[in-house]
């Protein structure tokens, strides 16, 4: 009798256990939903390390699809944004 109910515990147990793996199996998970295009003034905009102690400011500007890079210079006691570099993105991500 005891070797009966350990045999259906342990086909009970692999049931569970092939059940859980069809439904984590089977889920999805949900579609990111980018921001589309084609509205004016969009942007998008963020910061990166560039070195240890050096950030950059990255404008990414929907419309014309272009990537921009902004750094901060210090003249005197000012502290001024100035643009270094650009991207066209849509022709960066057609090659």
């Amino acid at each position: 009798m005891n070797r009966k109910r350990t045999l259906i515990v342990g086909l009970c147990g692999l049931n569970l256990l092939l059940l859980a793996g069809l439904i984590l199996s089977s889920y999805e998970l949900p579609a990111a939903q980018a921001q589309g295009r084609g509205r004016p003034g969009d942007y998008i905009m963020a910061t990166c390390q560039i070195h240890d102690n050096y950030e950059a400011l990255v404008v990414i500007n929907n419309q014309i699809s272009g990537l921009f890079v902004w750094v901060p210079r210090q003249s005197g006691k000012v502290i001024k944004v100035i643009p270094t570099g650009s991207r066209n993105l849509q022709m960066d991500f057609r090659r």
